[in-house]
């Protein structure tokens, strides 16, 4: 029998509903991770069409790790609203079951292809926090750069300040 294999891959309309359902478990399964405002305000039908419009712009992604019909994780990049316009921010998450299986470095690795080969964006940016040691040494490794001369105070999904930094790849 041929062992289960998660694919990495575009997030597609037809994912919508799982999606909204990854989204808002992994809200309660991380202080490092927060779903977007609003999230539980948006229907599937919503969701598909953000999919939709995400998927026809050369400045934002949405991937996931699936496991046959099961989501385990999403990476993202959207484009920021900075003074650089051609710099997406990177956002990844995956189920706690499933940390420390690689699934968060295979997100990263795919949204860097995606954005070498795929964007017209310049610049990878994210911001990291400084507790979550095992993401610093993952991005370092992927060639990202800290920019931040100095960690500074972020609130976390729990509303505790902590420690984080800013980090940059250019693509």
């Amino acid at each position: 029998m041929a062992a289960d294999v998660v694919e990495i891959r575009p997030a597609e309309a037809t994912d919508a509903a799982q999606l909204l359902a990854l989204l808002k478990q992994l809200a309660t399964e991380s202080n490092t991770f927060t779903a977007d405002d609003g999230l539980g305000e948006l229907s599937e039908a919503d969701e598909r069409s953000q999919i939709e419009q995400i998927t026809k712009t050369t400045t934002n992604i949405i991937m996931v790790a699936a496991l046959g019909d099961e989501l385990l994780g999403v990476g993202t990049v959207q484009a920021t609203d900075d003074l650089v316009h051609d710099q997406g921010e990177v956002g990844v998450a995956v189920l706690k079951t499933y940390w420390g299986n690689g699934l968060g470095t295979a997100l990263v690795e795919e949204l860097l292809h995606w954005a070498s080969d795929y964007s017209t964006l310049a610049q990878l940016c994210l911001t990291v926090q400084m507790r979550n040691q095992r993401a610093i040494k993952l991005y370092q490794h992927l060639g990202f750069q800290t920019v931040t001369t100095e960690p500074y105070a972020v609130i976390d999904p729990t509303g505790m300040s902590v420690q984080a930094i800013d980090m940059v790849l250019a693509v």
